[in-house]
């Protein structure tokens, strides 16, 4: 016995020593900022740990440089942001297309912490003539373009297709590319096949790097727009980094060979300009808030249009800076050949290599801490009680807008409920109580067409809807791609047609608690996303080209054509995203008060809830949250609004 135990003894203490020997040994991640300097002393420290040189070159001779494993922040920040709003204020041109230049913004937003757990190898450039000509050398293959495909149909175009062989081929004389240029005219499948090829040839594993990776490797430490510089430094240092149409360059209607200018602090060339660079992901314009915190590869699945789109990084001789700073995400279907800017550089995975501890989040403890006194307790009740009123109210109130145009609303009674949801993003935890304090009108609808110029007058998109070949006018079909603001001046007008009614839009506690209508499952129904087609208009039952449903006119939903909730409200789920009046802030629920929330007192972004009809289920769900600037109007916005009880006359 007493041999067992010093044998189990000896063991013990083996596995002990070599866990504090791989402790001592460990490196830690290369956390941004960081500098030059302490970049290569990184990449140094990493390339002696794993027994590896932090450069090297394969058989086809593609440079690639060893990357730590790090944590950086990705996307744009409110303050990049803001200093955005500032330059566009400033330019009467840009100014233009202020409304666009916000909502594309929002794509690379929100800005989240990411740490990349292991280290890796990028290609130094972006995939050349000559590396690539080997791979069709070797396998015969043939590029989508080459097959005379575009988007994966033959190519119907007017001018003569372009393939990596001869790109541009409608220029006069054809371009004839060199070598150490990047190679043009690719499809997603075309880079994912050269990956796999070159795979298989060396037995290591070659791919596109994912979209986080790219952004990692493109910042290499730096935490301002461009890996060189700030907004002011663009006029005076980017053409030492980027090609591209812009400032002192003039416009360039040509790549440029590759490692001409000068790298990032990794030793990578041409992250910003040159060729437009694909990355691994699926494009999806809501991935970056539900973006995991180690290793994200984005979503497991396409949008929802079935378009098969993905993300491309970096822009490209042709653009210029304005789509070239480190967040900046485009995307392009994947089977689209047909942009002379196209190309791809490599990540090379290392094989059984270990890298450092996955990150934590440092406020997972205090979210999953459900905070809920109880339906019965003392101050829930308290809060019920001194807004209690004896009148009885009518169970619903109808507002005319003029003529035959009324806008009806069903009452909410006061009330408490558990507000958010363990099932979705960490915006919607903790758990919490809130209590409705008093009762309110709400909206039966989402905002039609009628009731919106019955209130705000003609509106021109309504007139050229209507003169289309579709199905997407009509009075009772839902009015879309309306901003917050624009909302904020359909109430003043509203209360000008009604006057002592107090109308405004729901707050975000208002909204959950009339969705819900007393439930407390992920839709107002129940759990079950598959009976959501009964109460909804969503993706999977949306009318519009490429999609089941589809008979050959695209469509536009009219209201109150599904099931109700027991409020007697109609397409809380699905339909059209829909505008609260609170601000936005992801960490809200930490400390929102039990009583009657309002929101956040500061903010830049907006509210929104319900999904829409293009959009996944879990979008619609009852605690589902999304932010958008007040300004912007894209991707199916909409409103409906509620009145106060008891206060309607002033």
């Amino acid at each position: 016995m007493r041999c067992d135990i010093e044998v189990v003894f000896v063991a013990l203490f083996a596995v002990a020593t070599n866990l504090a020997a791989r402790a001592e040994d460990s490196l830690p991640p290369a956390e941004a900022p960081f500098n030059a300097t302490q970049a290569d002393e990184f990449q140094r420290q990493w390339a002696a740990r794993i027994g590896r040189e932090v450069a090297t070159t394969n058989s086809v001779g593609m440079k690639l440089r060893l990357l730590p494993p790090g944590d950086f922040t990705m996307g744009r920040t409110e303050a990049e942001f803001d200093k955005l709003l500032s330059i566009i204020d400033a330019d009467s041109e840009m100014k233009k297309n202020r409304g666009g230049m916000v909502t594309w913004s929002m794509l690379m937003m929100p800005a989240h912490r990411v740490r990349i757990t292991k280290p890796f190898y990028m290609g130094a450039t972006e995939v050349t003539v000559g590396q690539f000509r080997q791979f069709i050398e070797a396998t015969g293959y043939k590029t989508e373009a080459e097959q005379g495909l575009n988007h994966g149909k033959p190519y119907k175009g007017g001018r003569p297709l372009s393939t990596w062989r001869k790109p541009m081929a409608w220029r006069r004389p054809p371009l004839r590319q060199q070598d150490d240029e990047p190679v043009l005219h690719l499809c997603w499948n075309d880079c994912v096949e050269f990956c796999k090829w070159l795979s298989e040839k060396e037995g290591r594993e070659y791919c596109l790097p994912t979209e986080a990776e790219w952004e990692y490797a493109c910042r290499a430490g730096t935490t301002t727009p461009w890996h060189f510089g700030n907004y002011e430094d663009v006029d005076r240092v980017a053409h030492e980094y980027a090609w591209w149409s812009d400032g002192a360059q003039d416009k360039h209607d040509l790549p440029r060979a590759v490692a001409q200018g000068e790298p990032n602090t990794f030793g990578l060339y041409d992250m910003h300009g040159n060729m437009w660079e694909y990355v691994a992901d699926w494009w999806h314009r809501l991935s970056y808030k539900e973006s995991p915190l180690n290793d994200p590869t984005g979503l497991a699945v396409q949008s929802e249009k079935n378009d098969q789109r993905r993300i491309i990084r970096g822009s490209s001789f042709d653009w210029g800076r304005w789509g070239g700073d480190s967040a900046y995400r485009m995307r392009i279907t994947q089977r689209s050949n047909q942009h002379p800017h196209m190309s791809f550089r490599v990540a090379m995975r290392i094989k059984d290599v270990e890298g450092v501890d996955a990150a934590v989040d440092p406020d997972k403890a205090r979210r999953n801490r459900r905070r809920d006194p109880g339906a019965d307790a003392e101050q829930v009740i308290s809060a019920l009680r001194a807004s209690a009123t004896k009148d009885k109210l009518p169970p619903e109130l109808t507002i005319n807008l003029g003529g035959t145009v009324n806008m009806p609303f069903a009452l909410v009674p006061a009330g408490s409920f558990l507000m958010g949801s363990k099932q979705g993003p960490k915006d919607e935890r903790p758990l919490h109580r809130v209590v409705i304090s008093k009762p309110f009108y709400m909206a039966k609808y989402e905002v039609t067409q009628s009731q919106w110029e019955a209130v705000m007058g003609k509106d021109k998109r309504l007139t050229e809807l209507a003169s289309g070949d579709n199905d997407m006018s009509g009075p009772t079909k839902a009015m879309n791609s309306l901003s917050w603001n624009v909302c904020q001046e359909f109430i003043r007008k509203l209360k000008r047609k009604s006057p002592g009614q107090n109308v405004a839009l729901p707050t975000e506690a208002q909204w959950e608690y009339a969705c819900r209508a007393g439930s407390t499952t992920e839709f107002h129904f129940g759990d079950d996303a598959s009976e959501l087609g009964e109460y909804s208009w969503y993706q999977g039952n949306m009318i519009w080209p490429g999609q089941p449903a589809f008979r050959g006119r695209t469509f536009y939903h009219d209201v109150g054509k599904k099931k109700p909730n027991s409020f007697g409200l109609y397409d809380m789920h699905g339909g059209v995203w829909e505008w609260c009046a609170d601000r936005y802030d992801a960490d809200y629920y930490f400390d929102s008060p039990l009583v009657d929330p309002a929101g956040p007192d500061a903010g830049r972004f907006r509210v929104l809830r319900g999904g829409s009809w293009f959009r996944y289920s879990k979008y619609a769900r009852s605690a589902y949250r999304r932010f958008f600037h007040p300004e912007s109007n894209g991707d199916g916005l909409d409103s409906r609004f509620r009145m106060s009880c008891g206060h309607q006359r002033r």
